[in-house]
Parts: C-alpha cells; sequence; structure tokens
C-alpha cells in the first residue's frame, strides 16, 4: 500500500508543468559570476512584474536605478562616477551636482530643483528652466504659495535678463522700481513711473493669464520709439517726458530746477579766477567772443551778471565739460545776486540798476537819458549805503 502511494505522488508530480521564471528574472538574481560587492539590488516588491529599485556598479559608476518589471530595460535616476560627480537624471554628470531633468510643471514654473521652508512650506524657492516654453527661459521664482511671487528670468533669446517677467524684450526688464546707491548708467533706458501701468502690467499676469494674452500686452504701443534714449512715462502710458538720439529733450510740463535764472557759458577776457558770482558783465568790444567786467556807469554793453547758481546753464559744447574751465555762467532772465554800490544814492527795493562807476557793480540809475539800453534790472532787497551783494530781478534792455 505504501509504494502505491509514493508511485503516485511521482506520477501526479510529473504530471504538473515545469516551472521557469523569467530570462531578466533569471540574471537579476544570479550571483554565481557576482558578488555583493559588485552588484545589489533592492526590491521593493517580490515578483516578475513587480517596479523594482537597484543599486550596482556599473564600471566603476555607483548608480541607483529602477525597472518597471524584470523584464524591461531599466532607468538610470541617480549616477555618481569614479570622480566624484554626482548626476540626477543623467549617467554623464558634468559638475560636482547635475541635475538633468524638463520642467515638472506645465504654466507657471520651473520645478527641476525646490528648496522650501521647514517652519513654513509655503516657502519656496523654484528654480529651473522653462523647457515648455518657446524659447526656453530659465527661471529663479521666490513663492510665498498663494500670496506672492517673486520671479528673476534668464531668456535664451539674447540672454535678456527679466525680474518679474519670464519673457524679456531687453538686456534688462524690470516689472517694478530700481533703488540704486550709485550711479545708474546706460547707453539706452526707458524709465516707466505709471502706477496704472505696474497694475496693468504686474506679476499676475504671468500666472493667471495665458502667454498669448501677455505677448498681446507686451506689443501693445507703449509710447516708445526707436530714437528715445530716455523715456518717461506717466499715468496711462501717456509721454511725459523723452531724450532722442539727438540729445534734444521733451517735457510735457516745466522743469523745476534748484537755481532761479537762465545762464549761458562765455568766454572771458583775461583769468577766469579774477571774476567771482555777482560780477555785472559786458561785452567786451576788445574780444571777439569775449566778455569783462563793466568798466563805467551807465554802460550800454552791460550784458548780464555772473550767476552764482544758475538753473539752466546753456552752451554751444555741452558734452565737453572741459571748455567749461575757461569760461563763466552769464545770467541773462530771472533772479540772481548782484554786487551793488549806493554811490549814485541809496537803493531801494524796485529801483532800476544800472552799470556803477566801480567795474562790476551795479548802481541806481537816476539819469534816465542814459538808461535805455543800460539796465541791468530791478532791486528786490534795498542797500542803504556802502557796497553789497543784494538780489536782482535781471531786466536787461
Amino acid at each position: 500500500m505504501k509504494r502505491i502511494c509514493v508511485l503516485t505522488f511521482l506520477l501526479a508530480a510529473s504530471a504538473l508543468p515545469a516551472f521557469s521564471q523569467p530570462q531578466g528574472y533569471q540574471q537579476g538574481f544570479q550571483r554565481s559570476a557576482e558578488t555583493v560587492t559588485d552588484r545589489l539590488s533592492l526590491i521593493q516588491q517580490r515578483g516578475p512584474n513587480a517596479s523594482t529599485w537597484h543599486l550596482d556598479n556599473l564600471n566603476g559608476r555607483f548608480r541607483i536605478f529602477t525597472q518597471p518589471n524584470l523584464r524591461a530595460a531599466g532607468s538610470e535616476v541617480f549616477t555618481i562616477n569614479e570622480g566624484g560627480l554626482i548626476g540626477i537624471g543623467t549617467q554623464t554628470p558634468g559638475a560636482a551636482l547635475h541635475l538633468s531633468a524638463d520642467n515638472l510643471f506645465v504654466k507657471d514654473r520651473a520645478g527641476q530643483f525646490i528648496l522650501s521652508g521647514r517652519s513654513n512650506s509655503n516657502l519656496r524657492l523654484y528654480m529651473g528652466i522653462r523647457t515648455e516654453l518657446n524659447p526656453p527661459v530659465a527661471q529663479i521664482s521666490f513663492v510665498e504659495e498663494g500670496i506672492a511671487w517673486r520671479n528673476i528670468s534668464i531668456g535664451s533669446n539674447n540672454s535678456n535678463i527679466g525680474i518679474g517677467y519670464l519673457d524679456p524684450r531687453e538686456k534688462l526688464e524690470v516689472n517694478g522700481n530700481i533703488r540704486a546707491f550709485g550711479a545708474l548708467m546706460g547707453n539706452s533706458a526707458i524709465f516707466d513711473a505709471g502706477n496704472e501701468v505696474d497694475r496693468d502690467r504686474n506679476w499676475d499676469r504671468d500666472r493667471d493669464r495665458g502667454r498669448n494674452d501677455r505677448d498681446r500686452d507686451r506689443n501693445r504701443d507703449w509710447g516708445y520709439r526707436a530714437n528715445d534714449v530716455i523715456l518717461g512715462l506717466g499715468a496711462n502710458h501717456a509721454r511725459v517726458f523723452r531724450v532722442d538720439d539727438q540729445g534734444s529733450v521733451f517735457a510735457a510740463k516745466g522743469f523745476y530746477p534748484g537755481g532761479v535764472d537762465y545762464a549761458e557759458s562765455v568766454e572771458v577776457t583775461g583769468e577766469r579766477s579774477k571774476y567771482q558770482p555777482g560780477d555785472v558783465m559786458a561785452i567786451d568790444p576788445d574780444a571777439a567772443d569775449g566778455f569783462s567786467t563793466t568798466r563805467a556807469a551807465y554802460s550800454t554793453l552791460v550784458a548780464g551778471v555772473y550767476s552764482t547758481q544758475p538753473g539752466v546753464l546753456a552752451s554751444t559744447h555741452p558734452l565737453e565739460m572741459e571748455k567749461f574751465a575757461g569760461e563763466v555762467p552769464l545770467a541773462m532772465f530771472g533772479i540772481v545776486p548782484c554786487k551793488v554800490s549806493a554811490e549814485n544814492g541809496p537803493i531801494a527795493r524796485g529801483d532800476l540798476l544800472v552799470s556803477a562807476a566801480t567795474p562790476g557793480y551795479a548802481m541806481k540809475g537816476t539819469d534816465k537819458k542814459r538808461m535805455l539800453g543800460a539796465i541791468v534790472g530791478k532791486a528786490l532787497d534795498p542797500l542803504p549805503q556802502g557796497t553789497g551783494t543784494i538780489r536782482i530781478l535781471l531786466t536787461s534792455r
């Protein structure tokens, strides 16, 4: 009876189908030609159809790779080569840390690299390449999720840099105010001070509107022209100030300088150091383009006063500063300090002034027959006696 049972078991076992492991499965676990040092496989889930994670040493390169199952090719996700270079998503790292991946987000940020706060995980720094954009943009975004964005981008087109913009059209384009504690210099610039424009072009646009809408918005007529070197824009992008490429200045309203007179830079006879602000100046008949201090009373050669602080200084050579060294600012209109003398009587506010006998000084004019063409201006301050400096209103005639 015992022999019959054993025979029956053997016959039944021989009738079962033979179990054969898949080739990939067999290769994955074969240890006959390898050691644990050569290859170590970590399996998350057992079985030939399970997703697996592996660590191994391939030609001196330590790597971590994953397989959807043991029959499929692996995908390498982490590499350290013999030189100590680390690669994530690449088998050939080219730097101490080399991350290779397309952008993980499709709308508003680059997500190849993310840093987040521990106490406030909504604070995040996103860095990467917006590979879904055309042209691609390198983007850095500091984000407090749901509250605020701060974008810095570098466009692949001419390496333009944008702060607050993802598609900068200029070498540097900033959405917001710029504060500099030194000189701001450039061959060309656009200054936009319009509050309405800031609201129209704020950071919400890059997150909440489609790219086509942004392009249409950016290509609107903001008032900029190719010959504008400096352009100032006010509310609703109205052009309020500009300087063209020929050096002409245009302003919608007036200038508000610190000085209160208009002056021209003129050549003087002799050494410039001999002249002082407040001197009454006259045309020098002995010099082709020169001026000198007045030399006689009631001189009809009187031209103006050496300006102390001109509000506007005109010149035939505005860009050649070295030529100003031998010239003085000659005030012709406005209010200016002037040297005066009481040699022709006390000066009262409102008196007409003419050149004095004292060189470079003005005095009260009393001889109406001699005053035509000799008036320097009107006194704005009194001078009871002696000499001094008072304010006068230049009214040469």
